[in-house]
Order: C-alpha cells, then structure tokens, then sequence
C-alpha cells in the first residue's frame, strides 16, 4: 500500500472514514443507552444466580470428596475378606461359596461398599450438573446481551428507526449530519454510504423504544 493510499489525515477518504467511524460509535453508544437499564437488570440478577451457583458447587465439592473417602474405605474393607472381588473403578458380588466360613460377612461389607460408590456417584452427577449450570448461565447472559444491542442496532437500520433515533439523540444526530455533510463534498453530489436525509424521512408517529424480543434467558423468581 502506498502513502497515497494509507487512510491518514490529508490522503483521500480520510475525513469519510472518519466521520462513518464516528457515526458508528454513535450508533453503539445509543444502542447502549436505550438497552441500559434491561441490561443492568439482567446483569444483576445474572450475578445473584452465580453467586448462588458457586457457593452449591463449593458445597458440592466438599461434599463429593467426603463421599469419595467414604468409598474408597469401604471398598478397602471389603478387600480385606474378598480383594479379587475389588478393581480400581469396580466392585463384584461375592459368590455362593463366598458368604459362608471364613468369608461371613461379605455381603455386608460389599452391600455397604456399593452403597458408598453409589452415594459418590450421585454427587459427582449433581456437581456436574451445576458447574453445566453455571456455563451455561454466563453463555446464556453473553447471547442475550448481545441480542438486546443488536435489535437496536438492527432498528437503527430502517427508516422509522433511524428517525427516531435521530430526534431522540442529539449526538447521534450530529454525527449523522457531519457524516453526510463530509461525504457530500464540495460538488454536493451524496455518497452511496449515506442514509436518508432527517428531512427526508416519514413523520414518527406512534413509534417508541426499540425493544428487545424475548430470551430464553431465565426470568428473576418472584
């Protein structure tokens, strides 16, 4: 790329770039403040949930190791009459032969080590479960977000949306002119970039706040 074609300040298309630029962060700007305060609502509650969340999966973990020692001690006992019966991440029964004599006892000692591995189990799946929970509460959070800016965005994209925005914003609004009169130029001739004329556009009549459409984001509990 040559100088001549580098978009700094005295080469052609700077001054367009630049007003589009500053056009534009005006759009997000403005998507921002009508989305503000839904937003702040779902943020705020989005922080309770993980607070919540992460104070059951600390619970959890406690939990999860307690039962964890729980087996692994129960399956050493059960060892202690009947070890081939005992694997790394498995139990076995013992058999007919194997409850009677020397080895009375080892439906007992298996009952309770099965029992153990199970109560371990079942916190392993409900810890998985909330920390799933939590992930999927923050994706959740990230797409909603982005989905109320974008419908702002998306409206500001039409007629009555961009008229109504700039009757609503000031700022925005000035933007919108400097960006219009830089890309007249001198001949007066309008660029393609650039949206209707304000005097050009319909009458608002009846029109409001754009809002976002619906979430399967979870609604605050009453």
């Amino acid at each position: 790329m040559s100088d001549g074609d580098e978009l700094i300040p005295g080469n052609p298309g700077f001054e367009r770039a630049l007003a589009q630029g500053q056009f534009e962060f005006a759009k997000t700007r403005y998507a921002r403040t009508i989305t503000g305060e839904s937003v702040k609502n779902v943020i705020e509650f989005a922080a309770r949930e993980r607070a919540r969340l992460t104070d059951e999966i600390k619970n959890l973990q406690i939990v999860s190791r307690a039962k964890w020692e729980e087996a692994m001690e129960a399956s050493q006992r059960y060892a202690m009459v009947l070890p081939h019966r005992v694997g790394k991440t498995w139990l076995q029964p013992p058999t007919a032969l194997e409850r009677v004599g020397e080895f009375f006892g080892s439906v007992r000692l298996y009952k309770a080590a099965a029992k153990a591995a199970k109560e371990f189990k079942e916190a392993q799946d409900l810890l998985a479960k909330r920390q799933l929970t939590l992930v999927n509460l923050e994706r959740n959070l990230r797409e909603r977000l982005d989905s109320q800016e974008q419908v702002v965005q998306d409206n500001l994209r039409t007629t009555d949306g961009l008229a109504y925005a700039l009757r609503r914003d000031p700022l925005l609004n000035l933007a919108y002119q400097h960006m219009r009169d830089v890309a007249n130029g001198a001949d007066g001739e309008p660029d393609a970039f650039v949206p209707h004329k304000p005097e050009d556009l319909p009458p608002i009549r009846g029109i409001g706040a754009p809002r976002a459409p619906e979430s399967q984001f979870p609604d605050e509990p009453a």
